[in-house]
């Protein structure tokens, strides 16, 4: 399937109609990248569910949670146990069992996994500790999950209602909550929202995606044949260009492309000394070929590039989106997608012969003497002393 520009056109100004997707900073949890995170959670809120330690939250969490089993359930003056991964006597854990003197809750919590644990056997484990107790089923999952026979009676709570409801009670605690476990609620909280968010995509997205589907589906495989041909020019580049004949220096020649963007490079290195290589990057995009120079050595400068340019006389200017990389300005600094590769091969050896050749010398003028220097100041005849 061939698009037409007209079919094109109508992708992306359907696409610009979309509303701007909102950047947001990492939380620490995300900049830590935690392991493992369904259990990391689980500890979290296995230390705000116990009233007792040091967040003084007190029972908020709990008492939340009961809210969505029976909002008659109180926890307030109760003794409260805590447990994480608790064993069933047929060898299955339950992520958080709470008892108190009169209720008994069992929390399954979900992240990225699918709902298909043994939640018959949790519940029997959970029956047999209730010794005339209410016992308080819940699945606790990031996202929306509909009660079902399969899951015995687990009941489930979307992270974003409980969240919601906690931020909506947490006013009364203020003053008796602690630093840093204020923080560090904060922080999860986003944390939590911002998965929930990564892993679902709103509305309009998701309609625009449906009804182009099949459009976008042909435009990829467009843009895929495009990225073919940039590879299949820049590959022919770099065997037709003999860098070896043209440089005392150790030249070696590679290739690169952006995994985002339609961008193919054929690049030259230079070795220049144990500092400097000298990096030239002959980029192709749909807009056509450029050029640009880099230190590819991790230990040398952007300086060095710069003065090595300078000397000899080849114009450049930062470029676009990248600080250590300097583009190429002069004459003939551009040539079309469409160029013969022989064009783009001449041109390229050029620019290699001219970063490889000597610093050619630069003509002094002659310093007037003073006698004739019409710009000399006047100096006064000093006056002898008697």
């Amino acid at each position: 399937m061939t698009l037409s520009i007209e079919q094109i056109a109508d992708l992306f100004a359907g696409l610009k109609k979309l509303p701007k997707a909102v950047n947001r900073e990492p939380t620490f949890m995300e900049i830590a990248g935690y392991p493992h995170f369904e259990n990391v959670c689980s500890n979290i809120l296995s230390f705000y569910l116990q009233p007792i330690n040091e967040h003084g939250f007190g029972t908020l969490f709990l008492d939340v949670l009961a809210t969505f089993i029976d909002e008659e359930i109180l926890i307030a003056g109760q003794s409260v146990e805590v447990r994480r991964e608790e064993l069933t006597g047929r060898g299955n854990r339950i992520d958080l069992v709470i008892e108190s003197e009169n209720y008994v809750f069992g929390i399954e919590n979900k992240i990225y996994a699918p709902e298909n644990n043994p939640f018959w056997d949790y519940s029997e484990h959970l029956d047999s500790l209730s010794n005339g107790r209410q016992v308080c089923k819940v699945l606790l999952s990031l996202h929306s999950v509909q009660p079902s026979p399969g899951l015995d009676g687990f009941k489930p709570i979307y992270y974003e209602d409980f969240f919601q409801k906690v931020v909506t009670n947490i006013g009364s605690y203020f003053l008796t909550a602690h630093e840093p476990h204020r923080t560090f609620l904060r922080d999860f909280i986003q944390t939590m929202q911002n998965l929930q968010k990564i892993t679902t995509m709103d509305r309009q997205r998701l309609e625009y995606f449906r009804d182009n589907h099949q459009n976008i589906a042909a435009l990829l495989n467009e843009v895929e044949e495009l990225r073919k041909d940039m590879r299949t020019k820049t590959q022919q580049l770099k065997e037709i260009v003999a860098v070896k004949d043209i440089s005392t220096y150790d030249t070696v020649s590679g290739l690169w492309k952006s995994s985002r963007n339609l961008i193919d490079v054929s690049l030259y290195i230079i070795k220049i000394d144990e500092s400097f290589w000298l990096q030239l990057d002959v980029l192709l995009t749909p807009v056509g070929w450029k050029m640009q120079f880099f230190n590819s050595n991790g230990k040398g400068t952007r300086e060095q590039v710069r003065q090595w340019l300078k000397d000899r006389d080849i114009e450049f200017e930062i470029s676009t989106g990248s600080l250590w990389r300097l583009g190429y300005i002069g004459k003939d600094d551009r040539k079309s997608y469409e160029a013969e590769l022989e064009d783009v091969q001449a041109w390229t050896i050029d620019m290699l012969k001219r970063l490889t050749s000597p610093v050619p010398a630069k003509s002094i003028e002659p310093i007037p003497f003073p006698e004739t220097n019409p710009d000399r100041a006047k100096v006064e005849t000093p006056i002898a002393l008697n």
